[in-house]
């Protein structure tokens, strides 16, 4: 196990994008958040404590308006029982949110970040990897991660992956034309910490969709992720542009 860095899989469960119905942005009501947080446990956290490297800490961010939600304070008390390292920090999304073009990001970093720096603040490097709450990562991942070296203005991305289909049990591959929410940034310990500075380092990254015109990046094998397709996805879908062959149990890979 490396102690030269933090490893943080960074889960946005609350304040991601446009929201519709009357709702708060990023909030798609109570029904909406419990569905989320069930497919949170039978499919990410599983995956998550199935790594077989265990050095990571569990990070999900949610709006403050969660902080008193009885299914936020019910869903902390269930983390507790996992065995992870996990932690759950109110400030919003500590990344852009490119539905939005007057973010403030600033102003949710500055909620953050000491939050985290209070209880992390005890490595050289920072890795903050983005964990999709639906989506899952392949169990030598964070492993994989892990052995490339720390270096500044670095990011680990992936580019196909697979997909599930939650209702018929179907597998395809995933082939999005650019580069998909999954990806590592590293960090500097003093940057990440700092807001100002976590905040510069970021100038420049609106999307997940430029992060290779923005940092040095090394792309990790094919097939390390999946997508999960259910019943209330907002864009993904059965039948995405993005899906390429379909797994057959019997025949193996058919176009």
């Amino acid at each position: 196990m490396r102690n030269d860095i933090c490893h943080f899989v960074m889960i946005p469960m609350t304040g991601l994008g446009l929201s519709s119905g009357g709702h708060s942005r990023g909030y798609r009501g109570d029904e909406w958040f419990a569905y989320r947080i069930e497919l949170f446990k039978n499919y990410t956290l599983k995956s998550l404590l199935n790594q077989t490297n265990k050095n990571f800490v569990i990070w999900m961010s949610f709006r403050t308006e969660e902080k008193t939600n009885p299914l936020c304070i019910e869903f902390e008390k269930y983390m507790q029982t996992c065995g992870q390292p996990f932690i759950f920090t109110y400030g919003g999304l500590c990344f852009w949110d490119d539905k939005f073009p007057n973010d403030n990001l600033l102003e949710r970093l500055k909620l953050t970040l000491p939050i985290l720096k209070e209880r992390f603040d005890n490595a050289k490097f920072i890795f903050e990897t983005l964990q999709p709450s639906d989506d899952c990562y392949s169990d030598e991942t964070i492993n994989n991660i892990q052995r490339i070296t720390p270096a500044e203005n670095t990011a680990i991305t992936h580019q196909k992956g697979f997909m599930f289909n939650e209702r018929t049990m179907r597998v395809a591959e995933w082939c999005p034309p650019t580069n998909p929410p999954f990806y590592t940034i590293m960090y500097p310990s003093d940057v990440f910490f700092d807001p100002e500075k976590h905040f510069e380092y970021m100038k420049g990254f609106k999307s997940h969709e430029n992060i290779t015109k923005i940092f040095n990046c090394i792309r990790l094998p094919d097939f390390n992720y999946c997508v999960l397709v259910h019943q209330k996805n907002i864009s993904t879908n059965w039948w995405h542009p993005f899906r390429g062959k379909i797994f057959n149990w019997a025949e193996g890979w058919i176009i």
